[in-house]
């Protein structure tokens, strides 16, 4: 059972429960007929069901506290950097990842060793399995020439990294496939994924990354990012 099922099953439960108390209140009203107070019973039971999905829903969409609640091991809202070698090169960036209860998307850029924006990409799909991996389509523009790639990108997302019951993991390893141009079928097998620190503005996880870039982390056990949140894949990979 996922947790929006369990989600939608506690809903209905107070729903019955508001049924019941309210079926035996109008009970006892004489001057009430049986007819309307079960009218009144079913219109005011649907609004309130109604009522509780929006309220629950939209408090969870608003607190990034509930959302790792509900998401727990694949809460990746937030501000990411990424790492991977091609070329004998070390290229890195930034995800900017938003996620809510049943969507996740995803814009960043890449840069050079110079610390110089080199690409920037968007996510254009939703997570979606395949044979119980998660995917994601990207779209990336290539800076200085203007370029529009595509990638399909699988996130293996490290459950143990996950240091509370009110964060998310920290830790994702990631595999691209690229599309377009001179880069069609090039694979970037190797993209390693870290949540950045909160205190830190983009440029100086930007200066960070280009002064000491980050190491990959070892024995990250790959657990797929759902969308309902799911979560995101790999433009970057494309820098």
């Amino acid at each position: 059972m996922t947790i929006l099922e369990k989600v939608n099953i506690l809903i209905l439960l107070v729903t019955i429960t508001y049924i019941m108390a309210l079926s035996s209140l109008l009970s006892t009203i004489d001057d009430i007929p049986t007819q309307v107070a079960w009218l009144i019973t079913f219109l005011t039971s649907v609004g309130l069901f109604r009522l509780l999905i929006i309220l629950v829903y939209w408090l969870i969409n608003r607190s990034d506290l509930l959302l790792a609640l509900y998401h727990r091991e694949k809460f990746v809202k937030g501000l990411w950097t990424y790492s991977y070698e091609a070329n004998g090169k070390c290229h890195s960036g930034i995800w900017r990842i938003s996620q809510g209860v049943a969507s996740l998307s995803i814009t960043g850029y890449g840069v050079d060793e110079d610390g110089k924006m080199d690409s920037h990409f968007r996510s254009i799909s939703q997570p979606f399995e395949h044979q119980a991996i998660d995917e994601i389509m990207f779209a990336r523009t290539d800076v200085t020439s203007g370029d529009e790639h595509y990638s399909k990108s699988t996130l293996y997302i490290d459950p143990r990294s996950r240091r509370s019951w009110r964060s998310g993991p920290t830790d994702i390893r990631a595999q691209s496939v690229l599309y377009g141009y001179d880069e069609d079928g090039v694979r970037h097998a190797e993209l390693i994924l870290e949540r950045a620190d909160n205190g830190l503005s983009e440029r100086e996880i930007i200066l960070r990354l280009t002064t000491n870039e980050p190491k990959a982390p070892s024995n990250l056990s790959p657990v797929p990012l759902s969308a309902g949140q799911k979560g995101g894949r790999r433009k970057e990979e494309s820098h």
